[in-house]
C-alpha cells in the first residue's frame, strides 16, 4: 500500500481561530440538543480547505 501525503501551511493563529469557531459552534449545538444529549470536545468536524491559484499545489488554505 502507498501511502499519500499532504500539507497545509497554517500559523497558530490560524489554527486557534478555527478552534475557536469549532467550539462555539459545539456550544451553539449543545444549547440546541439539550442537557440529554450533548456534543463533547472529541466530536470530530470537517473543516474546507481551498486552493485559489491553480498554477500552484501548495496554497492551500483554511476555507473561511
Amino acid at each position: 500500500m502507498k501511502i499519500k501525503r499532504q500539507a497545509l501551511i497554517v500559523s497558530i493563529n490560524e489554527l486557534r481561530k478555527l478552534a475557536d469557531d469549532l467550539e462555539s459552534q459545539t456550544k451553539q449545538f449543545n444549547l440546541e440538543l439539550g442537557v440529554r444529549e450533548t456534543v463533547g470536545a472529541d466530536k470530530k468536524w470537517l473543516i474546507n480547505i481551498i486552493n485559489k491559484s491553480v498554477e500552484y499545489s501548495d496554497t492551500w488554505e483554511i476555507e473561511e
